[in-house]
Formats: C-alpha cells, structure tokens, sequence
C-alpha cells in the first residue's frame, strides 16, 4: 500500500468512520435542513424558480465543505504537531509529496461525503429536480479544487504558524474573505474593486460558474477561465504546502525536511 493511501485512508476514516467523527455530518444535515426549509418555506424565496434554489443550495454545499477542508487541513499539521503525531510521520521513509497528497486525499474523501449528504437536499428544494445535472457537475469539477485549495492553503498555514489555534482562526478569517461573493451576491459586486476580486477569487470563480451553468443554461465547456483560475489557485496551494513542509527547522519547530 503506497503512503499516500495509507494516509487518505486513516485521515478520512477518522472523520467517516469513527462515532465522534460523524458528528460532523449530523452538523451539516441540520445546517442543509434549515437552509431547505428557509428556501422552501420563505414567502418571497419561495418565489424563486428551482434554477435559483438549486444554485443556492450548491453555493452552501461548496461553502460547507471549505469550511470543513479548512479545519481539517489545519488539524492535519498544527492539530498533528501538537499532538505529537506529526514529527514521526515526518522521520518516515514516505517523501513530503506523498504525506501531502494524502492528507490531501482525505479531505477529498469528506469532501465527497459532503456532497454525497448534499444530493437529497438539491432535489428537494429543486422539486422536478430542474438543473440537477449541471449543479451536480459544477460541484464536483468546481466545487472539488476549491475545496482542496483551501484545505492545502490551511496546511500551509498550519505548517508555519506553531499555534494550532491561531493557523485555525486565521484560516477561518481567510475563509470568510474569500467565500464572501456568496453572501454579499453578484449585484453588490459590480464596482472595479468587486469586479477585480472575483477575476482572481477561486471561489467567486466557482460560484459564478455554478450560475452560468444552472441558472443561464450555459456549457461547461463556456466555463474555461473559471476552471483555469480554480485549478490554478489548487496548484498553488498545493505548492505552498509541499514548500512549507520542505521549510527548516526554526528553533521549538517540529517541521524540519
């Protein structure tokens, strides 16, 4: 079994498999309940068509799932190191690259589960199921490098801080500016400021691309700066990690090549 397995399986299992771990996803079905019956029980979101609520609730699924990417990536160094855990899987035979890639592998596997316990909600508040496909698509060739950009961009924050709880609260502030086109809407982004940071937001590249398809009925294949710009931001997260990883060791550091 190569490390990289070895790893994804143990970092998701904790989350998919353990009782303590599923409690996340009993968190997430009430977040998803709530937003459901907010969509479908709202006199004036009641209005809207089911383009719109399944855009919505796709923007949440991908919200929810960089959400728990960041806690995990941030756990799976800081977290790590605290526990002491991580300076002996460091001391291994296993290359920086394959430790990266799977820790990088579990965090696609709740990811998945995320979008797996998403599925029934999209159908719910789309009713005849409208748009379901491409929401689906878009989540998953969009919503998934977004994900693992932020969970890669939290390892790395993770790595270079020695406080777990700091590399936490700034990757969740991180996270708010970046997933902050989805509460504030399209309208309100309009000036060259707002224009400028959705061309260079991975996750207004997402969501703009989740709006193109689901609700204007547009190709995937329409959609190639957004998923240039997703991906981009993935491989540049996922270079920051391997790079913080790789970086020596400072006095009472733990992370050394």
């Amino acid at each position: 079994m190569s490390p990289a397995f070895a790893i994804a399986r143990r970092e998701g299992g904790e989350l998919l498999t353990s009782p303590r771990g599923l409690a996340w996803l009993l968190a997430a079905a009430f977040a998803f309940t709530g937003f459901a019956l907010l969509l479908v029980g709202s006199t004036q979101l009641g209005l809207l068509d089911n383009a719109q609520v399944v855009y919505d609730m796709a923007g949440m699924t991908i919200a929810l799932g960089a959400l728990l990417t960041a806690v995990m990536g941030v756990d799976a160094v800081a977290g790590d190191r605290e526990r002491g855990a991580l300076l002996p899987l460091l001391a291994t035979a296993a290359p920086r690259r394959a430790i990266l890639l799977g820790k990088l592998g579990g965090q696609a596997l709740a990811w998945l589960a995320m979008v797996a316990l998403a599925l029934p909600y999209l159908w719910a508040v789309g009713s005849t199921g409208q748009n379901l496909g491409a929401a689906l698509v878009g989540l998953v060739l969009l919503g998934t490098p977004v994900a693992l950009a932020i969970g890669a961009g939290a390892m790395a924050l993770g790595a270079r801080l020695r406080s777990a709880r700091a590399a936490l609260l700034s990757a969740l502030i991180g996270l708010m500016l970046v997933a902050s086109p989805l509460a504030i809407g399209p309208s309100l982004r309009q000036s060259a400021l707002g224009r400028g940071f959705d061309a260079v937001n991975p996750f207004s590249g997402a969501v703009n691309a989740l709006d193109a398809m689901v609700i204007d009925g547009q190709a995937l294949a329409a959609q190639g700066w957004h998923l240039a710009l997703v991906f981009g931001w993935l491989a540049l997260a996922y270079g920051l990690a391997l790079r913080a990883l790789h970086a020596p060791r400072r006095p009472g550091e733990e992370i050394v090549s």
